[in-house]
């Protein structure tokens, strides 16, 4: 499939949302203004780089058993002396788990449920 960054919609959510709170009836932002905190939630909520995420996501793909068994095939059609050698032989990372792989501004991104 082939997206464009600008078909996508980035829906950008706050990690705590006292107004949500509030009207839920549980009213607690005083408690943490009287403890001067608010800074705090005003990073944690803070800047979303829509553009970034719509860069990474556009670019990104799944890095699979299938794929690293493919990038081995795919060396080994380039340079044939590499048949039945490992992975690391070949000059490639070792496959150790399932990853969502892009980039942005060229610098390589990898997410694994290890890195979460």
């Amino acid at each position: 499939m082939a997206l464009e960054e600008w078909d996508l919609t980035v829906q950008v959510e706050s990690l705590v949302s006292f107004t949500s709170l509030a009207y839920h009836g549980c009213n607690i932002k005083e408690y943490y203004e009287s403890q001067d905190l608010m800074s705090y939630f005003d990073m944690l909520n803070g800047p979303t780089y829509v553009n970034l995420k719509r860069h990474f996501w556009v670019r990104a793909f799944v890095y699979d058993k299938k794929a690293a068994q493919q990038e081995m095939d795919e060396k080994v059609l380039i340079d044939p002396t590499l048949v039945d050698k490992s992975r690391e032989e070949m000059g490639l990372e070792p496959f150790t788990c399932t990853e969502i792989r892009s980039s942005i501004m060229g610098v390589p991104i990898f997410i694994s449920q290890e890195v979460m």
